[in-house]
């Protein structure tokens, strides 16, 4: 799971996101089928209902939590749909990091190697692997599920499936950089990513876990994100004024 962040020098490095909890693959008595005569009845197709949760969850005001190891590792988010603009906040340790994602910029602040500066990015420009790259889509899961490939419903409300990321698509400038990154590390894996979702009693996607291939150090990552508060009264203001700088070119490059 994506549990924590390591925050580099402003000039020389970007921000570097390190996933952790993140189980090997395992053996083959791990993995082994069970006998034919233990295996359940075939789960029903689960693909319309989850389809009809994304389609009502998108384009309204959301909060969201990607879930860390540890509950203080946690890192928060908002999205205020009628300015489609969205948050993530990381509160651990000694910095209170945020990342303003608007539909062509990111704005990184809160750190204190920035010296009370928020630094500019155009996502556009953001390398496909530096880890900035990640927190450019707020309703991920949204945009992942665009790439569905068969979806299972196991029991009320309770989805699982797999994702091919090569046929989903962003509407936007950071759905389409979050997944340039999660293809760039995917690779020859990137059609079977195997996904879990959770439809809440208003119909409104609730819970998604995928996991990411090679994400962490060519290990596999959980991506665990978690949304609630639909519909709720939400603004989120684009940064402003002389606290605002274009950031270096080593915060694109990075990877």
């Amino acid at each position: 799971m994506l549990s924590r962040f390591i925050v580099g020098s402003l000039l020389g490095t970007a921000l570097v996101a390190t996933l952790t909890g993140c189980a090997a693959t395992g053996t083959a008595a791990d993995t082994a089928a069970p006998p034919a005569s233990s295996a359940a009845s075939p789960a029903p197709d689960g693909a319309p209902a989850l389809a009809a949760a994304a389609a009502k969850t998108t384009g309204i005001n959301l909060k969201a939590v990607l879930v860390g190891d540890k509950a203080e590792e946690n890192v928060t988010g908002a999205y205020d749909a009628k300015h489609t603009i969205g948050s993530i906040t990381q509160t651990s340790g000694t910095d209170r990091m945020t990342i303003i994602a608007t539909p062509d910029d990111l704005y990184l602040s809160g750190l204190s190697d920035l010296a009370g500066k928020t630094m500019r990015l155009k996502i556009t420009k953001i390398a496909a692997k530096n880890p900035l790259a990640m927190f450019t889509d707020v309703l991920t899961p949204l945009t992942l599920l665009t790439g569905v490939k068969n979806v299972k419903l196991t029991a009320p409300g309770s989805f699982t499936g797999t994702l091919d990321l090569t046929k989903a698509t962003g509407t936007t400038a950071g759905s389409r950089k979050f997944l340039e990154y999660v293809l760039a590390f995917a690779t020859d894996r990137a059609t079977a990513v195997k996904f879990t979702a959770a439809v809440n009693e208003q119909g409104y996607l609730a819970e998604f876990n995928a996991t990411l291939p090679n994400i962490d150090d060519g290990k596999d990552g959980e991506y665990d994100l978690k949304f609630s508060d639909f519909g709720s009264p939400i603004t989120i203001t684009k940064p402003t004024g002389a606290k605002v700088v274009d950031a270096p070119a080593a915060m694109y490059s990075q990877e």
